[in-house]
């Protein structure tokens, strides 16, 4: 196929995979009664409004708490676009469009799109609702077509570069580039990126230092370039990457909606900035003129003699001059910082903001685009005349919820096109994360055993009595898996108390044998490949009095959920224990990549042999265990 039949092939699964996704939203939301919706996570009902106040970017903003089934799980998320309603009899009335700022628990934070608040909330009972969100497969989907469509111009050249019909073209520099900083592969990185007129790849396995590579390879850029773009697939990414730039000193600025923008960095996104400007206030008060003239007008009678309706009319008129001059107030204000800003950040599809939608930038740098949808890479693609991918393709792949589509191509990343060339891209093979123990497995699986220990860490464990993998074989034990009937997620009870015993008294001998090793930075994180397992694990947690002190320094959450992070001790459960030996989406290998190389000082693993060796990635694992005598019975743990 040439160039546009593989994006015209890719339009056509991505309209699968819409399809998909609004049948799935169909089959949990449009077609479940209220209690059902309650059910199943994707309604709130009924909610109670704490406080409602002005957040940043002048929105308002209403903490809602969830006052009943305040146990069951839920599908919300920051960043998800809700609908608020209000029942009336056995029907809801109003809907008023929002999205979650933040979540804890039964409380979430609603940034709403207006500025007031209808009068139905005062009369009703509240609810939330999980919307489905269009815009994204809409921008994908534009962006597809100009790609494939393109006759010429710099992104007919990009399109058959990165697709495979082109080679990527290098003008070697008359220098090499040396930063003292970086070590010898991040220096590599870097100088290929400066060479590049195309495409570059910085391929960054677990804890080798990828983003302080690529905020180097910006920095450098920046020499000869006024501005840059840089993106990623979520907001999480995207927001460390905003961070990372700010500590740096580079002058940055965060596009996108503040409600799904971390707090940490609110002092830089645009509406942040525009409310610190010095012309800020002027803007305020036009704002504040013009909706005074427009209610004023609003209040006349529909019966009123000539003189009233010339004077409604120019109150109108008033609120529509006020309004914009306001708006040339605030498009000024944008100029200023679209002029000063030396890096702007979005995520792939805020990359569309209206303040650089007609702007080209020399460069993008598109980070974890190995777990970035090829559609919404193109998306920032059409405003550069050269990309940098960041990434590891054998991490967590993009989320494609339609089987055939995924299976079809769609989950295949423009990060791996790319880098099956060969001659774009540089791995990173030092990494300052792991215990060489822990690296090593992942190291010959997944990186060729290119992998090298930092010496600041190749011996690093919990003391000197404590090895750095533990793998606790389930097998025998009885601890078979379950399936919770609500969501179909497997849990394994008996193998999360065993879990949770072996920390207990590992954090027992660690205080025993190192007093005060706990300190407020110490981490330690517990993973399971399944949903219900990571519920089951935080419902156990609080029962055993001996964590009780240490519960602030444990995080639970699936793999999904740690990418990107890393803990000094991380725990595993497998979950699947079964006489078929059926093993599910643990066939995900890259998923356990993650899993297994979020640990600093030690890791520890469970599950049952029997159940997992007949698979050779996890045969391969026990087998490695056992060479450096970290296999370990469960039946040494068991309670007597």
């Amino acid at each position: 196929m040439n160039t546009r039949e593989k994006l015209s092939k890719i339009l056509d699964l991505l309209k699968i995979e819409r399809e998909e996704d609004y049948k799935q939203y169909k089959e949990q939301v449009l077609k479940r009664s209220l209690k059902q919706r309650c059910e199943k996570g994707v309604t709130w009902y009924p909610i109670q409004i704490e406080r409602s106040y002005i957040g940043t970017g002048e929105k308002l903003t209403l903490v809602v708490n969830r006052t009943r089934q305040l146990d069951k799980n839920h599908a919300f998320q920051s960043g998800s676009v809700v609908s608020l309603f209000a029942m009336e009899g056995d029907k809801e009335k109003g809907h008023l469009s929002g999205v979650i700022k933040s979540i804890r628990k039964n409380t979430l934070k609603l940034v709403l799109g207006g500025d007031n608040l209808p009068q139905w909330i005062h009369q009703g009972r509240l609810g939330i609702n999980l919307l489905f969100d269009d815009t994204t497969y809409n921008e994908m989907e534009m962006a597809l077509k100009q790609v494939k469509q393109a006759k010429k111009g710099r992104i007919t050249e990009l399109r058959e570069v990165i697709l495979g019909k082109r080679e990527a073209s290098f003008y070697p520099l008359k220098y090499t580039y040396k930063n003292e900083a970086l070590n010898e592969s991040q220096n590599k990185a870097v100088q290929k990126i400066l060479e590049a007129n195309d495409i570059a790849v910085i391929h960054g396995p677990p804890g080798t230092g990828k983003t302080t590579t690529l905020i180097a390879a910006i920095q450098e850029t920046l020499q000869t370039e006024k501005q840059v773009l840089v993106c990623a697939p979520s907001n999480t990414a995207t927001d460390l990457l905003t961070l990372r730039c700010k500590e740096a000193g580079i002058e940055v600025t965060r596009l996108g909606n503040p409600a799904r923008i971390d707090e940490s960095i609110q002092s830089v996104t645009l509406d942040a900035k525009i409310s610190n400007h010095p012309d800020y206030s002027s803007l305020k008060q036009l704002r504040q003129k013009a909706e005074q003239a427009r209610k004023k007008a609003k209040k006349f009678k529909r019966n009123f003699n000539q003189q009233a309706r010339n004077e409604r009319e120019a109150l109108f008129k008033e609120a529509r001059d006020l309004k914009e001059e306001a708006r040339m107030l605030e498009d000024y204000i944008k100029y200023h910082f679209l002029q000063k800003t030396r890096v702007f950040t979005a995520t792939l599809v805020g990359a569309k903001h209206s303040l650089i939608e007609r702007k080209r930038f020399s460069t993008v740098f598109i980070d974890e685009a190995g777990q970035a949808l090829a559609p919404a890479c193109w998306i920032p693609i059409l405003a550069a005349d050269r990309v940098i991918f960041a990434g590891d393709h054998h991490q967590l792949p993009p989320t494609v919820k339609s089987f055939k589509a995924a299976k079809a191509g769609l989950a295949r990343t423009l990060f791996e096109h790319c880098i099956d060339k060969n001659n774009t891209d540089v791995m990173l093979d030092q990494q300052y994360r792991m215990h060489h123990h822990i690296m090593h497995f992942s190291g010959n699986q997944f990186y060729y055993g290119k992998l090298k220990a930092d010496k600041s860490v190749k011996y690093r464990t919990l003391g000197r009595n404590f090895s750095a993998i533990d793998f606790i074989d389930t097998a025998g034990c009885g601890f078979n898996e379950k399936t919770n009937p609500e969501s179909l997620s497997t849990y394994n009870k008996e193998e999360a108390h065993l879990l949770l015993r072996h920390l207990a008294l590992l954090i027992n001998r660690l205080e025993e044998e190192e007093p005060g090793s706990f300190h407020s930075q110490f981490r330690i994180g517990i993973i399971s490949p399944y949903k219900a397992q990571v519920r089951k694990l935080s419902e156990l947690m609080e029962e055993i009095p001996m964590l009780e002190r240490y519960l602030d320094y444990i995080t639970v959450n699936t793999i999904d959920g740690f990418q990107g992070q890393e803990c000094d001790i991380i725990y595993i459960s497998l979950v699947r224990s079964n006489t078929k030996g059926e093993i599910g989406f643990l066939r995900d290998i890259r998923r356990m990549n993650v899993a297994l190389t979020r640990a600093k000082r030690k890791l520890v693993v469970i599950g049952d042999s029997a159940t997992l060796g007949n698979h050779s990635f996890y045969s391969d694992f026990l087998d490695y265990v056992d060479t450096i005598n970290a296999y370990k019975s469960a039946w040494d743990f068991m309670e007597v």
